[in-house]
C-alpha cells in the first residue's frame, strides 16, 4: 500500500498544473487591458482637442501591441507603431495580435524593437497620437530620463499631435496591499509589494491563482517611481508641450455590490478633483 501511495504521489507532481501550462501574457491582456484596448476613448479625447479623427497612433511600450492591433481596426485608415525594447514580448505581440490578423491590418500596423529614449524625431513617422497606458512611463525613476522621454515623444509628433499619459494615485497607492479581482477561471492579484515615501519608489507585483490551487506569481514586476500630476505637467510645460489637460476617470458607486467606487473607463477634463483611495487619469498634453 505504502508504494502505490507513493507512486500516486509522484504522478501529482509530474503532472502539469494550470500555473505551469498558462500563457502569463493572454492572462495579463485579459486581467488589465479593457475589451476594447481603449481605442475609441483615445480617439474620442484627440478629436475634441483638435476638431478632426486622428489616423497614426505611435504606443510606446507596447507590450503585446493588442492596442496597436484594435486601433487599427477601429478604421481603415489608421496606422499604428507600437514601440518595445524587449524583443521576447514583441514576438508575442507578433504571434498574438500581427501574424493573426494579417490580412486584415496589411501594413497598417508596424512593430519596432527599440528604448524610447532612443527613438529620436525623425526615426519614425510623425504619430498624431502617442500614448504611454498603464503607467508604464513610470519606470523613469530619475527627473531627467523621464524630462528626455517627454523631449522625444514631442518631437515624434505631428504638427497638432497629442500625447497621452496613463497615470494612478490616491491614498491607497501609497500603502501595501493588494486587490483580488475574480475573472471567472483564474484569479488575478494585483499587488503593492513596497513604497518609500522619500523617493516615491513603489514596486507592485502581478499574480495569478488557478481553481487547481496552482498560482503563477510574480507573472509581472514593476518598480517605478509614482509620479504626481504638478510634476508631469511641469516637465511636460517645460520640454515645450503647449498645454496640458488631465482627464479624470469617472467612477460608478457600488457597482459591484461591495459599496465602493470603481473606475467607470469614462474619462473627463478636470482642472480639480478631491482625493480619493485610488484614482486614474489621463495627463494629456498638446503640441
Amino acid at each position: 500500500m505504502a508504494r502505490k501511495r507513493r507512486a500516486r504521489t509522484r504522478a501529482r507532481r509530474t503532472t502539469p498544473s494550470q500555473a505551469d501550462l498558462a500563457d502569463r501574457h493572454a492572462l495579463y491582456e485579459r486581467a488589465v487591458l479593457p475589451p476594447d484596448g481603449a481605442h475609441a476613448a483615445l480617439a474620442r479625447i484627440f478629436r475634441s482637442l483638435r476638431g478632426r479623427a486622428p489616423r497614426v497612433l505611435r504606443e510606446d511600450f507596447c507590450g503585446t501591441a493588442r492596442l496597436c492591433r484594435t486601433w487599427c481596426q477601429g478604421a481603415r485608415d489608421r496606422r499604428a507603431i507600437g514601440v518595445d525594447m524587449d524583443g521576447a514580448t514583441l514576438a508575442v505581440a507578433r504571434r498574438r495580435n500581427l501574424a493573426p490578423f494579417a490580412a486584415e491590418l496589411g501594413d497598417r500596423m508596424q512593430l519596432v524593437r527599440a528604448d524610447v529614449l532612443e527613438v529620436l524625431p525623425g526615426r519614425l513617422d510623425p504619430a498624431d497620437l502617442i500614448v504611454a497606458l498603464n503607467f508604464s512611463f513610470c519606470v523613469f525613476r530619475q527627473r531627467d530620463r523621464l524630462r528626455r522621454y517627454l523631449a522625444n515623444a514631442l518631437g515624434g509628433l505631428a504638427r497638432d499631435g497629442v500625447l497621452i499619459l496613463e497615470l494612478f494615485g490616491g491614498s491607497a497607492a501609497m500603502d501595501r496591499g493588494e486587490e483580488r479581482h475574480d475573472l471567472g477561471d483564474v484569479t488575478y492579484r494585483w499587488e503593492q509589494a513596497s513604497f518609500d515615501p522619500l523617493t516615491n519608489d513603489i514596486v507592485c507585483h502581478i499574480h495569478f491563482e488557478f481553481p487547481d490551487g496552482s498560482k503563477l506569481r510574480r507573472a509581472f514586476t514593476y518598480h517605478w517611481r509614482l509620479w504626481s500630476v504638478p510634476e508631469l505637467r511641469d516637465l511636460l510645460l517645460e520640454v515645450g508641450f503647449a498645454d496640458v489637460r488631465t482627464y479624470w476617470e469617472a467612477t460608478d458607486a457600488d457597482t459591484r455590490g461591495d459599496g465602493l467606487l470603481h473606475g467607470s473607463g469614462r474619462y473627463e477634463p478636470r482642472e480639480a478633483a478631491e482625493q480619493q483611495d485610488c484614482w486614474l487619469v489621463y495627463v494629456v498634453a498638446l503640441r
